[in-house]
């Protein structure tokens, strides 16, 4: 799949967990831009365990602006 906004691979999958190899940031931010849909499920695990497999930098993302009831956000530099 080629490379696309990430804002529009997120409009296109309702409530899925994605997996995204980022291609372009934004500077001031650090926030992932665009890339390239590696997989999507509505299952996290199993976008976990094609996280393994991946190369280079990529993000695991859900789709919807508000995360499922029971999952929190944690951020590591």
């Amino acid at each position: 799949m080629k490379s696309q906004p990430i804002e529009r691979i997120r409009k296109r999958f309702h409530r899925e967990w994605l997996l995204v190899s980022v291609d372009r940031m934004e500077p001031r931010t650090q926030v992932p831009v665009s890339g390239r849909l590696l997989a999507h499920s509505p299952r996290r695990d199993e976008i976990y365990k094609r996280l393994v497999n991946a190369r280079g930098l990529t993000c695991v993302l859900y789709s919807d602006k508000r995360l499922p009831h029971g999952y929190a956000v944690a951020f590591c530099a």
